[in-house]
């Protein structure tokens, strides 16, 4: 593992690094232009754009770019009320007619990935029934995308968010996010694990990767704060690293790139999505302590390169001592 720009792009959620952008609309273009230009990414997370003349802005201006692209329906189905797996049939029809419309602005970006999430948790007496159509969903989901890819086959990623502490969703623990994709068991269809959830999950680095195994297809990095319920980033809201109240800093992406390492990541997402790896940060500037989107990309960079670095020293040291 001698350097990471041959192993993996490093991305970002453009999303939560610009939060003016977070809902698809403010200065979109003027945002990604700021990443395009910066030689450390390899890869960008977009929101939906709302906008269709901004949409084929943003498009145009990531099509000559060099950046691996993920699309992020995830967020609309968070804050929009998408009610995928619900039990109300018109609802049901109508999340899946606007994922579609998602998924084929995802392909118009020739994007590697689209990330969904799932419905809140109903209580453990009623997820039965919801997994059942959630299952059912993400395979029309999953054959809509097959039928409609272009360039490349775009593959659907889903992100398990905590079950009790902020997001409150029903998938939940890695181990039945792995379960659901054993389920749904179709081939564009993968996992995202997010070290920044994995506290909230009360889930080690080892046992959320291992769990995934070979559903894993894609990786985010970040914080979270789980011990101050006053703290503005309670919960899910991916604060710099280095904040005093944080779970993740450098050691903890350390051991989270040696276990994704260590379980074959890297050659299994390679294989998958028949791209390069995606690693994303996902950060969020605090407003209310001055900070900005500028210095939120430069901190979340300069965490991952002393992690890099700090990995392959040690496995360097390893090597050397066993000769």
């Amino acid at each position: 593992m001698t350097t990471w720009s041959g192993t993996m792009d490093l991305g970002i959620v453009h999303a939560l690094a610009f939060p003016e952008c977070r809902g698809g609309e403010g200065p979109i273009v003027e945002t990604l232009t700021r990443i395009v230009e910066d030689a450390d990414f390899g890869a960008v997370e977009i929101a939906p754009v709302r906008d269709p003349g901004v949409r084929e802005h943003a498009r145009q201006l990531l099509s000559w770019s060099g950046l691996q692209v993920v699309y992020l329906p995830i967020l609309p189905m968070l804050f929009d009320g998408i009610d995928i797996a619900s039990g109300d049939p018109k609802r049901r029809n109508a999340a899946r007619e606007r994922l579609h419309v998602l998924i084929e602005e995802a392909i118009s970006f020739d994007s590697t990935l689209a990330m969904i999430g799932t419905p809140p948790d109903p209580g453990p007496r009623h997820r039965g029934p919801v997994l059942e159509r959630l299952v059912e969903d993400i395979q029309e989901l999953c054959a809509y995308a097959d039928a409609r890819s272009i360039k490349r086959r775009l593959c659907i990623t889903l992100e398990p968010f905590d079950r009790d502490v902020e997001k409150k969703r029903i998938i939940g623990p890695t181990t039945e996010a792995a379960a659901l994709a054993d389920a749904v068991a179709c081939e564009n269809f993968g996992l995202t694990v997010d070290l920044s959830h994995l506290p909230l999950l009360k889930e080690t680095a080892e046992h959320a990767i291992a769990a995934a195994g070979r559903h894993l297809i894609h990786a985010h990095i970040g914080n979270c704060i789980i011990d101050d319920p006053d703290c503005p980033f309670f919960g899910d809201f991916h604060p710099r690293f280095e904040h005093p109240a944080g779970r993740n800093d450098v050691a903890e992406v350390v051991d989270y790139l040696w276990q994704l390492e260590n379980f074959g990541f890297w050659a299994n997402a390679r294989s998958r999505l028949r791209s390069t790896p995606i690693l994303s940060m996902e950060l969020k500037p605090n407003q209310l302590d001055n900070e900005t989107s500028g210095a939120i990309l430069a901190n979340g960079k300069r965490t991952f390169h002393r992690a890099w670095a700090e990995l392959y020293q040690e496995d360097l040291a390893t090597r050397t001592s066993t000769r």
